[in-house]
């Protein structure tokens, strides 16, 4: 008997584990996803290297977000073509540049009076997922956070130290400069050291002022040139390329050479000099007819997108038989001249100034030509007038009467 209730309270007992065991099942069975979904959390949030076998999306894996000339993708606006292809906002720039600027992918037209901005494409990439460049950080960030975030809040962007005007050469990483301030010597400098650094950098600022004051003038020169009396003005864009060694100018081995170019009525060249042993850089306009002298202003520009600057050019000359080559000028120097020294090719910028007395060009004034608009001008042949140039003989006469010149045309 004992036996039979030991055994049948065991059954019971069996029975009301299995029918618990029933009635918590289903409850069981839908926590576990959630469980193991937490314990994915805490495992991915918990290990450190994880985000190194993060893939991010690559110039390969997005090949069409990517810019149709650099391949790759473009860090601020996009622009497109007519048919949808994006380019970088350089390369948009370079390819208009061109003489008939074309969509690198379709060959379809670019119109750089009207550039066509992809909007849909820059949020696109502004949202591309990537990781911070510098060693040691381990964000997470996208890219139209990116710049931002290097600026000013990476702990391992690279800084220096708050003392660096006054000679402190310390340069680290941002979390490690707090440290470094604290412990900085030349913070505690004495006064005639802090007094001789002051004077010194005031030296070097003088010196870059004296240079950002001529580069200034130099524009100045160009705008006085087009404001003042002049009988007419043109401006052309000049190809330059490779001459051949036996080419001087000046008296020295030309560089680059232009083809021969008309303006105001002459034919015109326009050399390049480079002189390596003091790294400098120069231009020379030559006068190839120099039938009667001829008393110029001209300008010399840049006329492509370079990574330097050029500094601007100018100069007034009398060009006649004996000198028909102006001085050379500067254009360029040190690192600058360097490079240019290794160009095979370049396109410059030419304005000239035609400060002969007399009335004014007609075409200068806004007038048709004899001929009419689209009619062939004549440049003026060795056996031209003596004048050598566009204006008829009465034309280079007597002073210039607005009055005048208004009742004979009009």
């Amino acid at each position: 008997m004992p036996k039979r209730c030991q055994d049948g309270s065991s059954s019971k007992q069996t029975k009301k584990s299995k029918k618990n065991t029933d009635e918590n099942g289903a409850s069981s069975t839908s926590n576990a996803p959630v469980a193991s979904a937490s314990a994915g959390v805490t495992a991915c949030t918990s290990a450190p290297p994880a985000h190194h076998e993060q893939q991010f999306p690559t110039e390969e894996s997005l090949p069409h977000l990517c810019c149709g000339v650099c391949l790759s993708f473009p860090e601020a606006e996009v622009m497109q073509c007519c048919s949808g292809h994006i380019l970088c906002r350089p390369c948009y720039e370079r390819v208009c540049h061109d003489e008939k600027p074309t969509c690198p992918t379709c060959r379809e037209t670019l119109d750089p009076c009207k550039p066509i901005r992809n909007m849909l494409a820059e949020q696109s990439i502004a949202r591309l997922a990537v990781a911070c460049p510098n060693e040691g950080c381990h964000a997470h960030l996208t890219r139209g956070v990116l710049a931002h975030h290097l600026a000013s809040e990476c702990a391992y962007r690279a800084v220096s130290c708050k003392y660096a005007a006054i000679g402190c050469k310390w340069a680290g990483v941002a979390s490690a400069l707090p440290n470094h301030e604290e412990e900085c010597k030349k913070g505690d400098a004495p006064g005639w050291k802090l007094l001789k650094r002051v004077v010194a950098i005031n030296k070097d600022r003088e010196t870059r002022h004296a240079s950002e004051l001529a580069s200034a003038n130099a524009g100045a020169a160009v705008i006085e040139m087009l404001s003042s009396r002049c009988r007419n003005i043109e401006f052309t864009s000049v190809q330059m390329h490779k001459c051949s060694a036996h080419e001087h100018i000046a008296g020295v081995p030309a560089h680059l050479v232009s083809a021969t170019f008309h303006a105001l009525g002459f034919r015109w060249k326009l050399f390049t000099i480079s002189e390596s042993s003091s790294s400098r850089y120069s231009v020379v306009l030559q006068l190839r007819d120099s039938r009667v002298p001829l008393p110029a202003d001209f300008f010399v520009l840049r006329g492509q997108p370079l990574e330097f600057s050029l500094k601007p050019a100018s100069s007034s000359h009398k060009f006649a038989n004996r000198h028909r080559s102006s001085e050379p000028l500067l254009i360029a120097e040190s690192s600058a001249a360097d490079a240019l020294a290794d160009f095979e090719a370049l396109t410059l910028r030419i304005g000239l100034v035609d400060k002969r007395p007399g009335r004014l060009d007609r075409g200068f004034m806004g007038q048709m030509h004899g001929g009419g608009y689209g009619a062939e001008p004549d440049w003026g042949d060795e056996d031209d007038s003596e004048h050598g140039s566009l204006h008829h003989a009465d034309d280079s006469e007597g002073d210039y009467s607005e009055s005048d010149e208004s009742a004979r045309y009009f």
